[in-house]
């Protein structure tokens, strides 16, 4: 019988551990996270697209799948970042599910990312403009979703695709990355016209800056 080299053992046997939740894991994850996701702990935000989480007693790099934000140095790179803190804040959980590879070639673990609180992560960047949605083969479970949600940011020019870049401009307000939320603005036509929005009630701490004339929980939708 052929035995593993050590190399392999160990990555699979984190696969294994990974695979499923308890149920007491299932019993208490959020609506719409799919059954198959297993639960970590989220260590560290890296950048906009790369987290560090702990599962097992280990800390693991983890990249998320079908997204690349703004590096280091390139315009909304901050507010990337920034966001996926407020989505993911450290010491919560994450739910992770893997695709097909799973590590990139720099040894990152590749996973879909859910909130504690049951936000598609990697969906929510593309669909509001903190990244865009690239496919790196085999892994293409949600590629069609992702491109949909970023033909809907490119034409309700957010972000990355408002022509403007958030690290420069006069008339920008500062933003405030230590709390990861964004610029505050007058109003939410200037949020809008500036690439920001929207944000949802429960969710996002913008959403109490601004009034809910309509008060169904959405504040700064792009019009």
């Amino acid at each position: 019988m052929r035995q593993l080299s050590p190399a392999l053992l160990a990555l699979t046997t984190v696969a294994l551990t990974m695979a499923t939740a308890t149920p007491a894991e299932a019993a208490t994850r959020p609506k719409g996270v799919p059954k198959a996701a297993i639960t970590a702990q989220v260590k560290k935000i890296v950048d906009g697209d790369t987290i560090h989480v702990v599962s097992k007693g280990r800390t693991l790099k983890v990249r998320l799948l079908e997204i690349d934000a703004p590096e280091r140095g390139q315009c909304w790179y901050s507010a990337a970042t920034a966001k996926t803190k407020a989505l993911l804040p450290a010491g919560k959980p994450v739910y992770l599910l893997r695709d097909r590879d799973p590590k990139d070639p720099y040894g990152r673990y590749l996973f879909y990312a859910w909130s504690h609180n049951g936000t598609f992560v990697n969906r929510y960047l593309v669909r509001y403009g903190y990244a865009q949605a690239i496919l790196v083969k085999p892994n293409d479970k949600y590629i069609t979703l992702m491109r949909a949600e970023e033909a809907k940011a490119k034409r309700q020019r957010l972000r990355i695709w408002s022509g403007r870049c958030a690290t420069g401009g006069a008339t920008k307000p500062k933003t405030t990355a230590r709390t990861g939320t964004d610029p505050r603005f007058r109003t939410c036509a200037e949020a809008n016209r500036n690439g920001y929005g929207p944000y949802y009630r429960g969710r996002d701490p913008e959403y109490a800056w601004y009034q809910d004339r309509d008060g169904d929980g959405v504040v700064c939708e792009p019009r």
